[in-house]
């Protein structure tokens, strides 16, 4: 079997060759028919010259045998056998010269200008849909190809996130059974065991959520919150278990309410720290901000990481999205996160802003208005 030669076997490559065809193509028609115009004008134009030509030799014809006589008869004849054509005479009947009228010259340009003009405007707006269908066509293509290599990079990732945690829990299941440990030691294989089993719960829920929002199956449910205790409270959860206390400072001004989705905020502090924890040093902390101005409340997460470009703020909320290549990626992660922070903020109504944290890292601002 012939193997099909590498270049080939990349879309986009094809994909610009079957272009590049299609506009040339269209291009060479519309010259072409344009062309024909011209060549179809010139062909009357000679036309015309032979009825010159033929109604001279009528006209001498006429004379030599008698015929004509004058030229009053003569220009009544050409009035009637030649109507595209006009004799025009010298000093005595024989001497005169035929030649197309002004109106049939004029006639023929017009209609060949106008039939240019027609190609040329059809021809024009063919390439420009044809041009927009293939910009549409690539970006289309650009997006499933992207879209492939994300959803990819989630398997990828996913094996890995599900793998991890079943097989600690696994072999502290395994310890446990095999070995004698002294209390203290089997409590911290237990909380070693919830804990990994608590990391796999989050990754489910995730799953979850980011297919419910996805298929529009996620519900909002409006209350007027105390996000101060919210957020305090959101924060413990997720650092306590993950030992992040110290490194998570919290700055939340007290007795905050705005009328919100408890379970929402919940989820996207939850998701916008995990991704600050991950994507910073283990030595650098990570700050909580709740403020509150004239009209809306302000939160925000730091980190102090490496920061994201301004190429990859526009597509990080993008699902499966992830910098870099999961082959290569040190940091876990599924590319969900981003996405589940950017859905449910739509969600209930608030505002996400992206910057840079001066020197250093990334500030997650979301803005809810009163």
């Amino acid at each position: 079997m012939n193997k099909i030669p590498g270049i080939l076997k990349r879309p986009e490559v094809i994909f610009a060759f079957v272009s590049v065809y299609a506009i040339t193509a269209f291009g060479w028609w519309t010259f072409a028919h344009i062309r024909t115009a011209d060549e179809l004008y010139q062909s009357k134009i000679n036309s015309l010259q032979l009825q010159c030509f033929q109604a001279t030799l009528d006209v001498q014809e006429g004379i030599k045998d008698g015929v004509f006589n004058d030229t009053a008869t003569i220009k009544e004849h050409f009035s009637q056998i030649y109507p595209k054509t006009e004799i025009v005479f010298g000093c005595c009947v024989n001497q005169f010269v035929v030649r197309p009228t002004e109106a049939a010259l004029k006639l023929l340009e017009d209609k060949n200008i106008r039939t240019k003009w027609m190609y040329g405007l059809e021809g024009g707006v063919m390439l420009m849909l044809l041009f927009w269908g293939i910009v549409w066509i690539y970006q289309s293509l650009n997006s499933i190809l992207g879209l492939n290599k994300r959803q990819n990079n989630f398997m990828l990732a996913i094996t890995h996130e599900l793998k991890t945690p079943i097989a600690s829990a696994k072999l502290y299941m395994e310890t446990l059974l095999k070995r004698r440990l002294d209390g203290a030691q089997q409590e911290q294989f237990i909380r070693n065991s919830i804990s990994e089993i608590n990391r796999l719960r989050d990754l489910v829920e995730n799953i979850l959520l980011a297919s419910q929002l996805e298929n529009s199956k996620f519900e909002i449910q409006k209350v007027e919150s105390n996000i101060s205790k919210l957020i305090n409270q959101s924060v413990d959860n997720f650092a306590l278990p993950r030992n992040l206390e110290k490194r998570i400072i919290k700055d939340i001004e007290e007795n905050i309410f705005v009328e919100t989705d408890e379970a929402a905020l919940d989820a996207i502090l939850t998701n916008l720290l995990s991704n600050a924890t991950k994507y910073s040093p283990s030595d650098k902390p990570v700050e909580v901000c709740v403020k509150q101005a004239n009209n809306y409340t302000l939160i925000s997460v730091k980190d102090e990481g490496a920061g994201i470009s301004d190429q990859d703020k526009k597509r990080v909320f993008e699902k499966f999205y992830r910098v870099g290549d999961e082959s290569t990626r040190k940091t876990k992660g599924t590319g969900l996160g981003l996405f589940i922070v950017k859905n449910l903020i739509n969600h209930i109504g608030a505002k996400l802003a992206v910057r840079d944290n001066v020197p250093n890292g990334t500030i997650f601002e979301i803005i809810i208005k009163q």
